[in-house]
């Protein structure tokens, strides 16, 4: 049975990869007849290279994943200054973080690695790790969350070293085994499928600390704007949840009540969104939201207030971005750098502060 799954899973991710290169190839054709303008304070960095993972090192360098594996440059001058894992291989969905006693986990293609700080490195794989590919990895309070193509796994700290501690998937209360997204706020956490929609959507585990526990479902039946989950923000008064694939998706709101999460607001073409599978989302420091799209570019929102239609910056290749498909977002004192799918985009937070006072980038208008 666990073969069969892989398979279909296998087929189903040969088929959107397939559809979504002449999706990439038809745009990138259109663009050659426009010629770009990068905007000042606007610089790609790894031009070509695929990039679906980026972390901000404690010593200040910034951490590349991609094909060639984890790479270390300089954040000034775009350098690479050293390679931390050249045998990890990231493609199309990987995540780094910093867990609370400072190991840092990378997730890539073969399952997740866990630099402890005193250099010793260990390798969770299948069977030990639910199999396929590490789509997510969060480090939230004491605990570490990992999720695959095939289910989602819960990580704790124990006599100095990370241990499994618990498994989900579709027998263990998730609407589907890939788990694509994970989010967490206080003993909620938050799970999001992908390459599934029978059904797919979001499953939310909320947990009382007393060992109660409760379950609950979105699908598009109660509203979401597409089964496939690409990423979940969680903010102080409501969650946003991307979905989308190919030529299809929106953004969604998510309130709380007494009788449990509802999708209470949506958006699309028509209500600002560049494109309509959206890809990302980032809230920065500085409080501006950050909604990406798989191929039309990002818009770029001052606040969280979400009116209809979206008030924003919208920012493409044509402005200077490595392309249109924004992936992962980090950032610094001075920079937010942007992975794509051609390439690491830097911009300078002066440059963001100033498009957002002008109220739109050139070109846009």
């Amino acid at each position: 049975m666990r073969k069969r799954r892989i398979a279909v899973n296998s087929a189903f991710l040969s088929i959107a990869l397939v559809l979504t290169a002449l999706l990439v190839w038809r745009a990138r054709e259109g663009q050659g007849d426009e010629a770009a303008v990068p905007l000042e304070g606007v610089r790609v960095f790894c031009e070509g290279e695929e990039i679906s993972a980026l972390y901000v090192a404690q010593d200040g360098s910034l951490w590349v994943g991609g094909r060639d594996g984890v790479k270390s440059l300089d954040m000034e001058t775009g350098q690479v200054t050293g390679y931390v894992a050249e045998d990890l291989e990231l493609i199309y969905a990987a995540e780094i973080c910093r867990s609370f006693e400072g190991s840092v986990w990378i997730g890539h293609n073969q399952g997740v690695s866990v630099l402890y700080p005193d250099g010793a490195r260990e390798d969770y794989e299948a069977p030990l790790l639910t199999g396929g590919r590490v789509n997510a990895v969060l480090c939230h309070g004491q605990e570490v969350l990992v999720g695959t193509m095939e289910g989602g796994n819960r990580f704790v700290l124990r006599d100095g070293r990370w241990q499994l501690s618990e498994q989900y998937d579709q027998e263990k209360g998730l609407l589907a085994n890939p788990v694509n997204v994970i989010a967490a706020q206080g003993g909620t956490l938050w799970f999001g499928s992908y390459l599934a929609n029978q059904p797919g959507g979001i499953s939310i585990l909320e947990e009382d600390g007393k060992g109660g526990r409760h379950w609950q479902y979105l699908t598009t039946g109660e509203g979401l704007a597409h089964p496939y989950i690409n990423a979940i923000l969680l903010l102080e008064d409501k969650a946003l949840a991307a979905c989308g694939q190919l030529t299809a998706g929106g953004l969604n709101v998510l309130t709380d009540s007494p009788r449990g999460y509802a999708v209470t607001d949506s958006f699309g073409l028509t209500d600002g969104i560049p494109g309509e599978k959206v890809r990302w989302l980032y809230l920065d420091s500085a409080g501006h939201l950050w909604i990406t799209t798989e191929s039309d570019g990002l818009i770029l929102c001052r606040d969280t207030a979400l009116p209809h239609p979206l008030e924003g910056v919208c920012l493409t290749w044509k402005e200077g971005l490595s392309d249109n498909e924004i992936k992962k977002i980090v950032e610094s004192d001075k920079y937010y750098f942007l992975a794509g799918r051609y390439g690491l985009t830097r911009i300078e937070k002066e440059t963001v502060e100033r498009l957002l006072e002008a109220g739109e980038a050139p070109g846009n208008s």
